[in-house]
């Protein structure tokens, strides 16, 4: 029944094996009559040549639908691909509605996103959300960037598309370290650096190799919800610790069990802008060294300090080698890159790489050699002190604008770094009425309480600005401010 169309555009042998296996499927072909045509009779029976025939027979074979039996010819395969991959509905219904087994790890993580949800960026797209932790992209020097990525394509060509090192570029790794040592008072060599996709990565990494399941980990609270997710995915139980004026406290309950790790944000603490005081930094590494902890330090926007220099690190403090020092390109670059890097100490170096290696091998080796030559060539402070200044000025901007606008509702914190304020509410009961306008108008602050996991602290929001331009912020604090002054929302 087979019917060739030669004015057809799909090739004579694809419309042959089209229907060879269409009949193969429809199940005409029964045990006694499996045996197919030759390729010779076949040719001379459809009036095409022998080597069309074949090209259809040998993609048939390919896939499953034929079997040769040598000096007996071509049968129909037994069973088909159909019925291999074909599932049976159950019965009764009852198991069709039955929920996948999902594991405790994943039911465990602090997410309740869903769907479409994973789908939409931190910002929800280019308009102005004023949510915080997200940078000026549109300031970020494409051509720049995309000159240096021609030139290393060219002088390594593919080179950089080959696997690469677990432990990152070592051009890479050799900027990484002169940047943190000359500007972020780090003490560390490039065979301490690991390369790794951004901040959560770097966190998962340290938790799987520090913490056994059940095992602690101290972590901020309030503090970075990304932090929460990635120590409880590692089968961490987390502690929360409250901050106060010098940073996290650290004298533990006599129930809590001693740290494995502890996750602090000393340069700008996250979410409330607390700098750690040198006296709790030197008391939270001699803590860590007593107890056989160890310290993530998560430097995630120190760069953008308003008032003064760039304090030191935590890490550069460490004579114990107790800190794991982590930084991120996101805040500085823009997020998509997913560069980031730990400081590891030496002892814990290897084992560091082979989760690395576990988890995704490497990142991107175009993007690192890129970014090699983007820090070699001084481009990257270059950007840092331009961004700095824009920041600068979108802050201040902000603050005018805010108090003008928002004064009557909230009491605005002012930080000396970073690129969000957290504005702390006048009038308390006045909380669910804002998030209601919050969700009408699509200006997105975040609920102080989303960071928060046992700590109780009076109803504030955290406020972006970084991310717009003066226009914009105008904009975005006008639209919430009459949306305020309905009397129903």
């Amino acid at each position: 029944m087979i019917r060739l169309d030669r004015t057809a555009v799909e090739p004579l042998y694809q419309q042959l094996y089209r229907q060879i296996r269409d009949e193969l499927g429809s199940g005409s072909f029964s045990d006694e009559s499996s045996r197919l045509p030759s390729s010779r009779a076949l040719a001379t029976d459809l009036g095409i040549s022998r080597l069309t025939v074949n090209l259809a027979f040998s993609k048939l074979h390919a896939e499953g639908y034929l079997r040769s039996k040598l000096g007996s010819g071509t049968f129909a395969a037994d069973p088909l691909p159909e019925t291999l991959l074909r599932v049976d509905k159950p019965k009764g219904g009852q198991e069709a509605k039955r929920p996948p087994r999902i594991s405790e790890r994943v039911r465990k993580i602090p997410d309740n996103r869903r769907g479409k949800e994973f789908d939409v960026g931190i910002t929800g797209g280019p308009s102005i959300s004023l949510v915080p932790g997200v940078p000026a992209v549109d300031e970020f020097p494409i051509a720049v960037w995309e000159r240096l990525r021609a030139e290393v394509l060219a002088k390594k060509g593919a080179h950089l598309l080959r696997y690469a090192s677990n432990r990152g570029d070592a051009d890479l790794r050799k900027a990484i370290a002169a940047y943190l040592c000359d500007f972020r008072g780090a003490r560390c060599h490039p065979d301490q650096i690991v390369v790794v996709a951004a901040m959560q990565q770097a966190m998962l990494i340290s938790a799987m190799v520090l913490i056994n399941p059940g095992e602690a980990a101290w972590i901020e609270d309030p503090g970075f919800s990304q932090a929460r997710r990635a120590f409880v995915l590692a089968g961490a139980t987390l502690v929360p610790r409250p901050i106060d004026r010098e940073g996290i406290v650290i004298a533990p309950s006599s129930k809590q069990p001693s740290p494995k790790i502890i996750f602090v944000t000393p340069s700008h603490q996250f979410p409330l802008g607390v700098t750690m005081s040198l006296e709790r930094r030197t008391a939270l590494i001699d803590f860590a060294r007593k107890r056989n902890a160890y310290i993530f330090e998560d430097d995630f926007n120190s760069e953008f300090r308003f008032n003064g220099p760039p304090l030191p690190c935590l890490q550069g403090l460490d004579n114990s080698a107790r800190v794991i020092y982590a930084g991120t390109m996101s805040k500085i670059l823009y997020p998509s890159l997913r560069l980031g890097y730990l400081v590891v100490p030496e002892p814990l170096v290897d084992s560091m790489i082979k989760v690395r290696a576990v988890m995704d091998q490497h990142s991107s080796a175009i993007d690192q050699a890129t970014l090699a030559r983007f820090l070699t060539e001084g481009f990257f402070l270059s950007h840092i002190k331009r961004m700095r200044k824009i920041y600068s000025d979108r802050r201040d901007f902000f603050i005018e604008q805010f108090n003008n606008s928002l004064g009557d509702h909230f009491n605005l914190q002012i930080p000396e770094a970073g690129l969000h304020f957290v504005a702390w509410l006048r009038r308390k009961e006045d909380l669910p009425r804002i998030l209601r306008a919050r969700e009408k108008i699509g200006i997105r602050p975040i609920s102080l309480s989303f960071y928060c996991i046992k700590a109780a602290l009076d109803p504030a929001l955290i406020f972006g600005f970084a991310a717009w331009s003066r226009a914009q912020i105008r904009e975005g604090l006008v639209k919430l401010a009459s949306a305020l002054k309905e009397k129903r929302v």
